[in-house]
């Protein structure tokens, strides 16, 4: 018995440190992956900084001229609400508006030029004014969360379309289609909120952003802060947008709300002879709301438009103006044609008043030239499609060829 218990004392040691070993190898199998993990915070809520934008799609088609005070109009968000690189609030997320006014918002053309829209617009059927804007004064907001309605602070900034143009490789070459978000042909209706107020959203657990959902893969969403057209913006004039999801860029992570801040690289104003304007946009810097800088290289990849919108977005990021098209040149045609025959009988007058000892077929041939004379000018005159992007429109940056272009010469600040 005496030889026997030193060899059981040896097991026991023996298996104690094996034990001791094996443990923290099971305890490390029983913990999940980084990215699949959830946090939660320790009051279940989590901070949404005050200025953050929401963009709904509106369930039905709303006609803000004739909505009554007091309605009640529901949608859906578009895209994600972020707070750092968690996903706080999903997209499709269900919100619903209570209107309190609304009013069409002014212009601020004088007398003259509204007259000179008139007659532009007279002898253009088939060219649409800009649609018109409104201002919205909401009484109501409440965002459906996890624990039931949240009622929140905010303001309609602008009331669109979610329709996406965008490029698109095709049999013929380079062609642009319109990207609907639901499928619909005419696209539907959003409404771009804004936060009043700093919002805790009751949100016990949130998931956090892989790194397959940040911009590694080129792309990104943004919201446009400066108004730009063909028409008005010249070239090197500075925009900026901002940040609608997060995005990583040289290694280092920029979260939604961050400031893009670019320049117009090329424009070109609609011209006579029916010529379209262009517009190309470059962004060139991006900063996080801590401070971090990255110079960077980007081009539209995509651009909200209202529907019916008379532009294409080419291959290198520009926006360009299509041409009249058949139907267009056929009316040009029917106007020109009008224009010269009525010149044509008021010039007779004058022309006998003058040339009193000209025969009749003299006349005629004269006053001929003068309605010939006003149909060309007529025809040769005719301007081109505006390029215009509104304020606060959705816009799709790529950062496909940031690798190629800046990753030797990008400059991070802090």
């Amino acid at each position: 018995m005496d030889a026997v218990w030193p060899y059981v004392q040896r097991s026991s040691l023996w298996l104690g440190v094996s034990l001791l070993f094996v443990q923290p190898g099971v305890s490390q199998d029983r913990v999940p992956p980084p990215e699949t993990a959830v946090f939660a915070d320790a009051t279940g809520t989590v901070s949404i900084e005050r200025g953050t934008l929401l963009q709904v799609e509106l369930a039905q088609r709303v006609n803000w001229k004739r909505l009554a005070r007091n309605s009640r109009v529901e949608g859906r968000l578009t895209v994600g609400v972020y707070s750092g690189q968690e996903i706080v609030i999903p997209t499709g997320t269900k919100i619903e508006l209570t209107i309190d006014s609304v009013k069409k918002a002014s212009d601020n053309a004088g007398r003259w030029k509204k007259a000179g829209n008139a007659v532009v617009r007279a002898f253009n059927p088939l060219e649409k004014s800009q649609p018109a804007e409104y201002v919205i004064h909401l009484s109501k907001t409440e965002i459906e969360g996890p624990r039931g309605e949240v009622a929140v602070a905010a303001t309609a900034l602008r009331a669109g379309h979610a329709a996406m143009i965008e490029p698109r490789v095709g049999r013929r070459g380079m062609q642009t289609a319109a990207r609907e978000k639901t499928g619909a042909a005419k696209g539907h209706q959003t409404l771009l909120l804004q936060l009043d107020e700093e919002l805790q959203w009751p949100a016990p657990a949130v998931r956090q952003v892989k790194s397959a959902d940040t911009a590694e893969r080129g792309k990104a969403r943004a919201f446009l802060l400066t108004q730009l057209s063909a028409s008005h913006s010249q070239k090197g004039d500075p925009f900026q947008a901002r940040l609608a999801e997060p995005v990583s860029l040289g290694g280092q992570f920029f979260e939604a709300g961050s400031l893009l801040e670019g320049k117009v690289s090329r424009s070109t104003p609609p011209r006579m002879l029916s010529r379209a304007g262009s517009l190309y946009l470059r962004i060139e810097r991006m900063t996080s709301p801590t401070g971090m800088s990255l110079a960077t290289s980007g081009t539209l990849a995509g651009v909200e438009a209202d529907h019916g919108a008379k532009y294409v977005l080419d291959e290198e990021g520009g926006l360009r103006g299509l041409k009249p098209g058949v139907t267009n040149a056929l009316v040009d045609m029917s106007i020109a044609y009008a224009v010269g025959k009525v010149t044509d009988d008021i010039a007779e007058t004058p022309i006998r008043a003058i040339g009193a000892a000209m025969s009749d077929a003299a006349v005629a041939n004269a006053a001929r030239y003068f309605g010939l004379g006003a149909s060309a000018v007529f025809l040769v005159t005719r301007h081109g499609r505006d390029v215009r992007l509104e304020r606060y429109s959705e816009i799709e940056i790529d950062f496909g060829r940031f690798g190629e272009e800046t990753s030797g010469s990008a400059v991070l600040q802090r």
